[in-house]
């Protein structure tokens, strides 16, 4: 995804999902191929690292109907800030600092993750919003794609 695409995203359950994989380690599988009715449409599912098989995964699933892409998805990290703290800890456990700040006139926040390991700082890191935990998601991923450049 580029930088663009991240920025534009709107907090919600894409934002979530894409923090989910980048950070925490969620994986894609392909849904379910068939239900108690027999064949059925399939879309990815996203699963966490916790359910290490699709069988256990599809143990959990419901027996009819397309699975949500986000079915397993519980966390609003882009939404809820004590959420959102998860994400800070997870990225200061990647050796990356974390700047934060308000703009009271604007009531805008802006987050940003600086890596610890080098005098490498990150272009254009630092993303605002008025919502801190969508500054500090979207500030994170750009961060993570910045350090696999």
């Amino acid at each position: 995804m580029t930088r663009e695409e991240i920025m534009a995203l709107e907090p919600g359950r894409e934002l979530d999902a894409m923090i989910a994989e980048a950070l925490f380690g969620w994986r894609k599988i392909k849904g379910p191929q068939y239900d108690y009715d027999g064949p059925c449409e399939s879309n990815d599912v996203l699963l966490p690292p916790t359910i290490t098989s699709e069988e256990e995964a599809f143990r959990f699933m419901p027996p009819r109907g397309v699975i949500p892409y986000t079915y397993f998805l519980n966390h609003k990290w882009s939404t809820d800030i004590s959420a959102a703290w998860e994400v800070v800890e997870k990225m200061c456990h990647e050796s990356l600092a974390f700047s934060f700040r308000l703009d009271y006139h604007y009531v805008l926040h802006f987050a940003r993750f600086i890596h610890n390991d080098s005098s490498y700082e990150l272009e254009d890191g630092e993303y605002k919003s008025r919502s801190a935990p969508e500054a500090i998601c979207k500030a994170a991923l750009l961060a993570v794609m910045d350090k696999e450049a």
